[in-house]
């Protein structure tokens, strides 16, 4: 018995989930795109996935079941046919005597129930429970562990197994453009999950026994300790894959409560080369970047938190000025990324190569143009600073949460605001926000919450960028974007010209508030209002903007 729509926004309404106007809203953008209101409710985060299991527990008089947190068995799950499951939206996920447990999205459905009994084996009864579209589909996707898979983890007879099995694992990640892959150990399973555009999800639950096997093959992959597992390790090895030529993996590997947790970053060693356009830079950005770019001296840095690009930006601008008449050397913690031409050297603190030790040398290898991975003490600062005042150009990252706050920050570590003042041209504050899915993005409304919290952020927004924030899209999902509605991403920024005003300001001491006032003056824009011209652009979402800067 499926929910008549006339009866399922009726319950939506009840529940006071969502309001008449988004359900109303949703409801024509579903008949638009000829899908169902819940997907729609769903991408367009009016609705939360176990708020609509439990809407639909209480309609059907069945419990829900979050199979996202509910352990499940493999073997169970394998007693229904993959195609079956598949075509069905159902999903085995325990097995006790002879009663098979079912989670399914019509529990009602008595045809449907008596087909999987008689296409399984040795099952009398079947109990269902209600569960959602999106986490079933989740779920199915565990069917990619095959029973082969299985036994062999179980019984530990065949190495090659787990050879497979993690370069499965890794060959998908890569597919499916994660850059980081987690290998987390759990009280009885083993969880891995992707980072993709920024966001973890689940991707596969394995037996707790094949756990010390994938471990130890990551281990010698990276040529680390088999035998030491009480405290963390850092390595990295590299692999050829189908359509890339060589994909290099940073590992970690920290003890945990249930066993070793290992994280494995991607280190694409084909790097995708960018412009300033394709960083994200708005025009007038990409002309004031630009002119700066043309000096042969003094110093750019980037702000950020970690994961928020500061590399490939810094690595764009690299790659732009990389040409046959400079020598450009980097000084990396790690380097994430070869590129030629370039004299990349890696951070090694167990042999005294620090990022300050490391520019010392690099200062007596006729450098044009330096890049210093992230200035974190004073004597990197000062040796920096020092650098772009004698004819070099350095470029480097700082943590700072504001493009002016990167200047009381170098102060904080130790470099003098005179020499601050000559050097500085130009600093970058930036966070990455999800660039909506091409194929499936809709026109949509602000919410009541995304509402109020622009009219609070309202002095950090310009009129005239506000008065552009007419026509915003929203994510729904689609097989192309692997239904989250988003696929890649794409920087916001704020930048802070160091014109002679500035640069007065940074040696009278002014407060980084009082910098950026100036700033804004002239016209530089806040992280807010590049994030708010996108969202205006059908780029990202405001919610995503949101998300990014309040990190």
């Amino acid at each position: 018995m499926v929910i008549a729509e006339k009866n399922f926004k009726k319950i939506i309404t009840q529940s006071g989930l969502v309001s008449i106007d988004d359900l109303n809203s949703a409801s024509k953008v579903a008949e638009h795109l000829e899908c169902s209101l819940t997907d729609v409710l769903l991408g367009r985060d009016l609705l939360k996935e176990e708020d609509l299991g439990k809407i639909l527990s209480k309609f059907y008089q069945i419990e829900f079941i979050d199979l996202n947190k509910q352990e499940i068995d493999i073997k169970a799950l394998q007693s229904i046919p993959e195609d079956f499951a598949q075509e069905a939206g159902v999903v085995a996920f325990k097995k006790k005597d002879n009663t098979l447990f079912v989670a399914m999205e019509d529990p009602h459905d008595l045809e449907l129930i008596e087909h999987i009994k008689k296409i399984t084996k040795d099952i009398n009864k079947i109990t269902t429970f209600v569960s959602t579209s999106g986490i079933i589909k989740n779920a199915l996707k565990l069917y990619k562990t095959s029973i082969a898979e299985v036994e062999q983890i179980e019984t530990k007879t065949s190495d090659l197994s787990v050879i497979t099995t993690l370069e499965k694992i890794l060959e998908e990640a890569i597919r499916e453009g994660a850059s980081d892959i987690h290998i987390e150990p759990l009280e009885d399973r083993l969880l891995i999950r992707y980072r993709v555009d920024g966001v973890l999800h689940d991707e596969k639950v394995y037996e707790k026994s094949f756990h010390p096997s994938v471990v130890a093959r990551i281990k010698i992959l990276s040529d680390l300790k088999l035998d030491e597992t009480r405290l963390p390790q850092d390595g990295q090895f590299s692999i050829i894959t189908k359509g890339h030529d060589k994909v290099s993996f940073r590992v970690s590997v920290i003890p945990s409560v249930n066993g070793e947790k290992v994280v494995l970053r991607i280190l694409e060693s084909s790097l995708t080369r960018f412009n300033l356009e394709e960083l994200g830079l708005l025009p007038e950005d990409q002309e004031i970047a630009s002119k700066v770019l043309e000096r042969t001296h003094g110093m750019l840095l980037v702000t950020g938190p970690t994961g928020s690009g500061k590399t490939t930006t810094l690595y764009t601008v690299l790659g732009l000025l990389n040409k046959s008449n400079v020598n450009i050397v980097t000084i990396e913690d790690p380097v994430e990324n070869k590129i030629k031409r370039i004299n990349q050297i890696q951070v090694n603190t167990q042999i005294n190569l620090a990022f300050a030790t490391g520019l010392r040398s690099v200062l007596r290898q006729d450098p044009d143009i330096i890049m210093v991975g992230e200035i974190r003490d004073k004597e990197t600062a000062i040796i920096a600073t020092n650098a772009a005042m004698t004819g070099h150009l350095v470029f480097s990252t700082v943590h700072a949460n504001t493009s002016a706050g990167a200047i009381p920050r170098m102060i904080d570590l130790g470099a003098e605001p005179f020499l601050i003042s000559s050097t500085l041209n130009m600093v970058i504050a930036q966070r990455l926000v999800r660039v909506l899915c091409s194929k499936c993005k809709i026109k949509g409304n602000l919410n009541p919450l995304t509402k109020n919290k622009l009219k609070t952020a309202k002095k950090s927004i310009s009129p005239e960028i506000l008065k552009i924030l007419k026509n915003i899209y929203q994510p729904v999902g689609c097989n192309a974007c692997h239904q989250t509605g988003f696929s890649g991403r794409i920087g916001i920024f704020e930048i802070l010209n160091i014109d002679n005003n500035i640069k007065e300001m940074i040696v009278s001491k002014k407060t980084s508030d009082q910098i950026w006032r100036v700033a804004r003056e002239k016209g530089a824009k806040t992280m807010l209002e590049d994030g708010i011209i996108k969202v205006a652009k059908g780029i990202t979402t405001i919610e995503e903007v949101f998300r990014v800067i309040s990190e």
